[in-house]
């Protein structure tokens, strides 16, 4: 007697689909947790990245300060006043500071302490400022092109004899025939006119559309005003200890922060720390206190330190640099 095959029961379908159900959670578990995990390397990629340009933003900059056409500050003289540039009250009077090469402004709230109102927007509370000024040897202007139409390149600049003296000017007021006679020549007399730069390095808010971002951020002078450019995203936090020496022997003495300094001249180098952050939110919350200076640190919500980042943030990858670099402007070979 031949039986005819039968089916599965209720019971074994269920289990049957228990199981296949089962399984298909394991792999959209793995699945979910290797798309996480590329997403973190990612981050991490892009931080590293970051913290290069950065790095580089500051290296190039302050390896600049300070120069002025081979004559010292103390030489250069400064022809003020006339047109209005600037922002809030970061004036023309305080762009044209070539004693002020470097100048640090420790974080505070509302904006860094010592730097005058109304120059900065969205600044990060907490965290510092710096200004660096030279005349820049990669934007010359000839004697020809020295004209009042040269403030679309910028109306800043310093004429200059190396070894001699120099004039910072604005070409919107200066007496520019007088100034090409004195001192006269061009680059075989040693005389060339340099465009001014100035830079205010801070972190700043930005939205790139995914809700506000610190990015390091810098005020510069862009033809005949003070704007803000967006450097680098994901950094958080920015302070300074400035290299000082007291005895004129070339030497770094010892490491100071803005608000202890009264001779900014005595600065040799400069240690920048700052903390870059990923831009992905990772599975481990970051609980760690990172020294930005002898006595400043940056933490979560719950530590003691100066600067916090906030519980929302916790879960963000995070990295600690610190670098010096030295002012080769005012280190004698």
């Amino acid at each position: 007697m031949n039986r005819k095959p039968l089916g599965f029961s209720l019971v074994e379908l269920m289990v049957t689909l228990v199981i296949a159900l089962l399984l298909l959670v394991g792999i959209a578990r793995v699945f979910i947790t290797s798309k996480q995990s590329y997403r973190v390397q990612e981050s991490t990629s892009r931080m590293q990245e970051n913290i290069r340009v950065a790095s580089d933003y500051f290296i190039r900059y302050l390896r600049q300060a300070d120069f002025w056409g081979g004559v010292r500050s103390s030489d250069v003289t400064v022809q003020a006043g006339g047109t209005a540039i600037g922002r809030g009250s970061c004036t023309k009077a305080w762009i044209m500071q070539p004693a002020e090469a470097v100048v640090g402004y420790t974080g505070a709230v509302g904006r860094p302490t010592g730097l005058p109102a109304g120059c900065l927007t969205r600044y990060v509370n907490g965290s510092d400022a710096i200004a660096i000024r030279y005349a820049n040897p990669d934007d010359l202007a000839s004697d020809a092109q020295l004209t009042r139409t040269a403030v679309e390149r910028g109306p800043l600049y310093l004429r200059a004899k190396l070894g001699y003296a120099g004039t910072l000017f604005d070409v919107r007021d200066a007496d520019l025939d007088a100034l090409k006679r004195s001192p006269a020549g061009g680059p075989e007399a040693g005389v060339f006119n340099y465009k001014m730069t100035i830079a205010l390095f801070h972190i700043q808010t930005q939205d790139f559309g995914a809700g506000p971002v610190p990015t390091l951020s810098m005020l510069e002078l862009d033809r005949s005003s003070l704007t803000t450019a967006q450097l680098v995203d994901g950094i958080e936090t920015l302070a300074f200890a400035f290299g000082l020496d007291s005895d004129d022997d070339q030497q770094v003495d010892r490491y100071r922060e803005a608000a202890a300094i009264t001779d900014w001249r005595q600065v040799l180098s400069v240690r920048v720390s700052f903390v870059a952050r990923g831009d992905e939110l990772d599975n481990v919350v970051d609980t760690r206190e990172y020294a930005l200076t002898a006595s400043r640190c940056y933490g979560p919500a719950s530590s003691t330190c100066a600067s916090r980042y906030s519980a929302a943030d916790a879960r963000f990858q995070r990295r600690l640099v610190v670098q010096e670099i030295q002012l080769r402007n005012r280190v004698r070979g």
